[in-house]
C-alpha cells in the first residue's frame, strides 16, 4: 500500500511539473497548433483522433504493397531481358504498411516534415512507437526478424545530426523485439532531394544509390564460396553468420511517395540476401488516394 502511495504521489508531483512547464512554455499540436494539454504528446486528441490511418498493416494486399511490389516485378524483368539464361526468379510478396495518407495540403504533412527538416526526433519516436504498435498486431509481420532505416549519406547525416529513418526504425525494432541493422545498407553517393521530381526522376535519382557495405558484401560472397575470412583484410566485426538466419527484413522510411528509394534499397540488399529472404517495408507516411 505505502508503494501504491509512493507512485500516486509522484504521478501527481510529475503532471504537476508538466502543468507548470505547459504554463510557461505551452506545446503546439504539430497539425493544428492548438495549446497541447497536460497529457497530449504532440497532437491534440481531436487530431490524434481524426489521423488519417491507412489500416494497411491489416491488409497483407493493399495499395501500397500492390505499388512496391511492381517495382519489384518491373525490376526483374529488366534483369531477365538484360540476362536471359538466367530466367526469372520467384521472390516473396513483399508486404507494405504505412501509419497515415500523406497530403502535401494536409496539416498531417507536419509530422514528417517536423522530424526530417525540423530536428523534432520525440515526435519521431513517439509516431514510430505507434506504426511498431500497429505492425505488432499483424500476423503477416510477426515473424519480422531485422529492421533496416533507409540510410542517409554520410554529409547529410552530418550536418543534419540524424536519420529520420533510423528514428522510426528504432522503435518499430524495439516494439517487435527484432535486430536494428544499421550496419548492412549504405548510401554510396549523395543525391538530389525527391520532392520536387517527376516520377522517373525520382527512379533515376536513387538508381545504385544504395550498397550492401563492402565488409558485410565481402563476408556473404566469401562464405558462399567456401573461403575462410581468415585469409581476406576484413573488419573483426564483419561476421555475416547472423545474417545468414534472417527470414523477414523490414525497410523502414519516413515517406513512401513513389517507393523508388525503398525500391533501390530493396534491389542492393537483394545482392546478399536469397530469394526465400523476405523484405517488406513500412513507412510513417503513404502517398495515396484516401
Amino acid at each position: 500500500m505505502k508503494d501504491c502511495g509512493a507512485r500516486e504521489f509522484k504521478d501527481i508531483v510529475q503532471y504537476s511539473l508538466k502543468a507548470v512547464l505547459d504554463l510557461l512554455i505551452p506545446r503546439k499540436c504539430i497539425v493544428c497548433e492548438k495549446s497541447l494539454g497536460t497529457t497530449e504528446k504532440h497532437l491534440c486528441r481531436e487530431c490524434l483522433e481524426d489521423l488519417p490511418h491507412t489500416y494497411y498493416w491489416l491488409r497483407k494486399f493493399n495499395p501500397m504493397a500492390d505499388r512496391f511490389n511492381a517495382l519489384i516485378q518491373e525490376g526483374l524483368e529488366v534483369q531477365q531481358s538484360a540476362w536471359p539464361a538466367h530466367g526469372t526468379t520467384s521472390q516473396h510478396y513483399a508486404y507494405a504498411t504505412a501509419l497515415f495518407f500523406y497530403r502535401a495540403d494536409s496539416g498531417y504533412s507536419q509530422i514528417t516534415r517536423q522530424l526530417k527538416y525540423h530536428g523534432d526526433i520525440p515526435a519521431g519516436r513517439f509516431f514510430g512507437r505507434q506504426l511498431g504498435q500497429k505492425i505488432a498486431g499483424a500476423e503477416h509481420f510477426a515473424d519480422v526478424d531485422a529492421v533496416i532505416p533507409v540510410p542517409l549519406h554520410w554529409t547529410r547525416k552530418w550536418s543534419r545530426g540524424y536519420n529520420q529513418a533510423e528514428i522510426i526504425a528504432r522503435e518499430v525494432a524495439s516494439i517487435l523485439g527484432a535486430e536494428l541493422r544499421t550496419d548492412i545498407l549504405q548510401r554510396s553517393r549523395r543525391t538530389r532531394t525527391q520532392t520536387k521530381l517527376s516520377i522517373e526522376g525520382k527512379a533515376a535519382n536513387v538508381h545504385g544509390a544504395f550498397v550492401v557495405q563492402e565488409n558485410i558484401f565481402d563476408c556473404f560472397k566469401n562464405k558462399n564460396s567456401g573461403r575462410s575470412s581468415s585469409h581476406n583484410k576484413l573488419n573483426k566485426k564483419a561476421d555475416c553468420s547472423d545474417l545468414t538466419n534472417l527470414k523477414h527484413l523490414l525497410l523502414i522510411d519516413d515517406v513512401f511517395t513513389t517507393g523508388s528509394t525503398l525500391h533501390a534499397c530493396y534491389q542492393a540488399l537483394r545482392s546478399i540476401f536469397p530469394p526465400e529472404v523476405r523484405i517488406s517495408v513500412a513507412t510513417l507516411a503513404f502517398v495515396g488516394e484516401m
